[in-house]
């Protein structure tokens, strides 16, 4: 095997993959060209949760060359966004160069960081890769690799996505479980693939390919542990793992822990000869919707200009605590919330944006989130500036720890608005806790050219069944207590008319409006609500005119901030529609009472609506 420098031989791969990819046509070096580091812009985000750091450089054209003089095993790479697990704790001075197709700079930058404590407790660790399969990340170049003994193991080969298709590597699964147990299951064709050098399993034909071997599901323990500054995953003797690149790393599976993420895992394997990297993934082959495009030019967010508030409170008695801190990336925010809370609306994270809509275009919104520790009931709410009644939705959400979590709605029914404001609410997260926000998108409708999926939703609504809560409370009874607030062009009138026959409700509204909540009709019941625990809701509506963006809320009757949700939808003329919200959870707390607030503003003269069908159960278990 020919050896390379590794930095240099690294430095001119990247340079030339720069040429190749770049618009322009290119002549050749042009020293005048070369880059400056002191012009660089570079961020080190430090996760002390996890004791990872990972280093970025900001910009087009341009490659870093990371001098890490803290690494006695692997102290060069030009990875950008580069993630590194550190075992102890202190200040630690990452220096960079910084290239292009002409070169890399003389001058040398640097970045001092800090990781606050040692990395004895791998309760984040644990967190993120226990109780999930693994398996090769086979989209991902680089999935497997080798390089140098000390780099990170992708200087002289680096596999490219699905390489090693048919060879009986990628529906190989391995797992962990907390008390300390590994499985490697071979998947449903029982193989294994080994490299070409291998001979501790049989099957090598010795023509210089890798070969794959029958192998049976295999348990064994694991250890991970601190040697040094770098941390190890170690299995016992003979054990098996998707990819065996020697017959020493069957003998010896010891692997240096690169980095990790709620579905990334980076190991390497290095026997002082050469280091093998492996990159594994603990997501589907058929992974969920991943948002709309934030890099689109339809994307308003990426271009608008936006200042962020904060309300950060604990306790009871809402004491105020000093503002989180935020580190702000491209479109990815990092809220570090020391402080635990106990309610909704304490630790609330606003982008206050120059974003405008209007009610006749419908738009889409997708945003990312991720939290180093479980928050049950976080909210996303897209609403107007100043006025907190006016909004697209608000959204409650359960976050798992170092899950990534992708929220998005669909063809939203527009809102005029001129300036709409991004809220994000953490409240009931535990202490230190670090919530990253990233990829917000709000566009116009389908410009993107990405369609979301139509969530199917599998919830037996049964209105006749016993568990229908609403039917046998407001439906079954003689009459309802019922409330309106009817005011074209914000005067109010007199109010609309109203029948209730059986579990069918008639709205008639003889004078337009022209804005949400002018036509509010709100049929107030004595069901109660238990905290914390889901429901499903669903409804009929018909309006015999077109309407756009009607809203269905269902809320607590003594505080309208403490709701199930709060939707908008289209009624097109004399079409019925199925309103349907499975498993829900009311926002703050138990409620006595519950109310059902429709509002249908924006309706045209001599508009009739009726409601019907409505369904309020406990979600099964």
């Amino acid at each position: 095997m020919k050896k390379l420098n590794y930095m240099w031989g690294a430095l001119a791969a990247a340079a030339m993959s720069l040429a190749a990819c770049s618009p322009d046509e290119f002549e050749g070096v042009n020293e005048n060209g070369l880059p400056l580091a002191e012009d660089a812009v570079v961020r080190v985000d430090v996760d002390q949760t996890t004791n990872q750091a990972t280093f970025n450089l900001e910009g087009n054209g341009v490659y870093p060359i990371w001098i890490m003089s803290w690494e006695s095993t692997n102290p060069y790479s030009t990875q950008n966004g580069l993630k590194k697990v550190f075992a102890q704790a202190g200040d630690y001075t990452l220096n960079y160069r910084v290239g292009n197709r002409n070169g890399f700079s003389q001058g040398i930058g640097e970045k001092v960081f800090h990781i606050d404590n040692m990395l004895v407790d791998f309760d984040a660790l644990y967190t993120v890769i226990c109780d999930k399969a693994w398996r090769l990340d086979k989209d991902k170049a680089g999935h497997i690799g080798y390089g140098e003994t000390g780099t990170d193991g992708l200087g002289q080969y680096s596999a490219a996505p699905n390489e090693k298709a048919g060879m009986g590597a990628y529906d190989d699964e391995i797992t962990f479980t907390r008390d300390g147990k590994y499985t490697y299951n071979p998947g449903a064709d029982g193989l294994t693939l080994l490299n070409t050098a291998c001979t501790v399993l049989p099957g090598n034909t010795g023509d210089g390919n890798d070969f794959s071997a029958a192998t049976q599901a295999q348990t064994a323990d694991f250890t991970i542990a601190s040697e040094g500054n770098d941390l190890y995953l170690t299995l016992p003797a003979n054990t098996l793992f998707p990819y065996i690149a020697t017959d020493g790393q069957y003998a010896n599976p010891k692997f240096r822990i690169e980095s990790y993420t709620g579905s990334s895992l980076v190991l390497i394997y290095d026997d002082g000869k050469t280091a093998w990297h492996y990159i594994l993934t603990s997501k589907t082959d058929e992974p969920g919707f991943g948002g709309f495009d934030p890099d689109s030019d339809c994307n308003m967010f990426k271009t608008c200009q936006f200042t962020n508030e904060f309300y950060y409170a604990t306790g009871e008695s809402w004491s105020q605590l000093p503002n989180p801190e935020m580190t702000v990336g491209d479109n990815e925010y990092t809220v570090s919330l020391p402080t635990a809370t106990q309610q909704q609306w304490q630790a609330q994270v606003k982008f206050v944006t120059d974003m405008t809509t209007n009610s006749a275009t419908n738009y889409d919104f997708s945003c990312k989130l991720m939290s180093t520790k479980a928050i049950g009931n976080a909210t996303v709410k897209l609403v107007k500036h100043g006025d907190d009644n006016t909004f697209y939705f608000a959204e409650n959400v359960a976050l798992e720890a170092y899950e990534e979590y992708v929220f998005y709605m669909s063809d939203m029914p527009g809102i005029d608005m001129d300036n709409v404001d991004v809220v994000f609410d953490f409240g009931g997260n535990p202490e230190n806790t670090e919530v990253t926000i990233s990829d917000i998108v709000l566009e116009e409708h389908g410009c993107d050219g990405i369609e979301a999926p139509a969530e199917e939703d599998k919830t037996v609504y049964d209105y006749d069944a016993p568990s229908n809560l609403w039917k046998s409370d407001v439906d079954d009874a003689a009459d309802c207590d019922v409330e309106f607030y009817y005011a074209p062009g914000w005067v109010q009138i007199a109010d609309p008319g109203f029948t209730k026959d059986g579990g069918t409700y008639t709205i008639t509204l003889p004078q337009a409006t022209n804005e949400q909540w002018q036509a509010q009709v709100k049929i107030k019941t004595g069901i109660p609500a238990e905290a914390e625990t889901p429901y499903d809701f669903c409804c009929t509506l018909m309006a015999d005119k077109a309407m756009t963006g009607a809203t269905v809320k269902l809320t607590d009757s003594t505080d309208d901030n403490n709701f199930f949700f709060a939707e908008r939808v289209d009624l097109p003329a004399y079409e019925e529609v199925e309103f349907k919200m499975p498993a829900k959870v009311i926002s703050t707390g138990a409620a006595g009472a519950l109310t059902l607030v429709l509002d249908f503003g924006g309706c045209q003269e001599n508009t009739t609506v009726t409601i019907s069908n409505i369904v309020l159960q406990k979600t099964a278990q």
